[in-house]
């Protein structure tokens, strides 16, 4: 192997690495809200209390979590198909990095109110995760225009690849509409809709 290529090669796995990194942090900050305003009580009963006052912001925190944690393991099976990145998808994946790591605050708002009693600020939070599913399928379908993708991606499996990222899109989409009604009618569409979509079309 070339060194050309050996540095080719090195600086993608930064890319990846780097993109690791900003899940870590953005995982690790959706946890804030929680250990920001927990003060420990003096018998069990304010605790109960004191639970019972977070429990907005635990629920957002649980579901933050297996969102982003979704975002991450989606982010991994599409750089696990690109060979290489030119200076768009560099930008593209910043751009996405962007949506990831804006999310802690649309959460800390969602958990600020009870989880039923504004319909904007779930609709804020389900519209923020909508962006950044919709960036990462631009990055997808910037690496397939540009040729960027490992030799054995076949054509079909491109395909198959930019259906589920759209289905997603469209799940998400569903989703703001669901979050108008209710949190629990906006989770169903991520918990429930969106892996029988995905299995449908795969």
């Amino acid at each position: 192997m070339s060194d050309g290529a050996e540095d080719s090669s090195l600086g993608f796995e930064r890319v990846v690495f780097f993109s690791d990194a900003v899940f870590a942090i953005v995982i690790t900050l959706l946890v804030l809200p929680l250990t920001a305003e927990f003060e420990v009580p003096e018998d069990t009963a304010s605790l109960a209390h004191e639970l019972a006052e977070l429990w907005p912001k635990i629920v957002t925190f649980g579901v933050s979590f297996l969102v982003v944690g979704q975002f991450w393991m989606a982010h991994h099976r599409v750089f696990s198909r690109i060979a290489r990145a030119d200076s768009g998808l560099l930008a593209l994946n910043l751009l996405f990095l962007l949506t990831v790591s804006f999310m802690p605050f649309p959460a800390a708002v969602l958990g600020a109110f009870e989880l039923d009693e504004d319909a904007l600020v779930r609709v804020f939070y389900a519209a923020s995760l909508t962006v950044v599913s919709i960036v990462l399928t631009v990055v997808w379908l910037y690496a397939q225009r540009r040729g960027l993708l490992r030799p054995a991606v076949t054509p079909a499996k491109a395909s198959e690849v930019m259906a589920g990222s759209l289905t997603t899109d469209a799940v998400f989409v569903v989703s703001i509409a669901a979050a108008y009604f209710s949190f629990l009618a906006a989770v169903l569409c991520w918990v429930v809709l969106m892996p029988i979509a995905r299995r449908l079309i795969g």
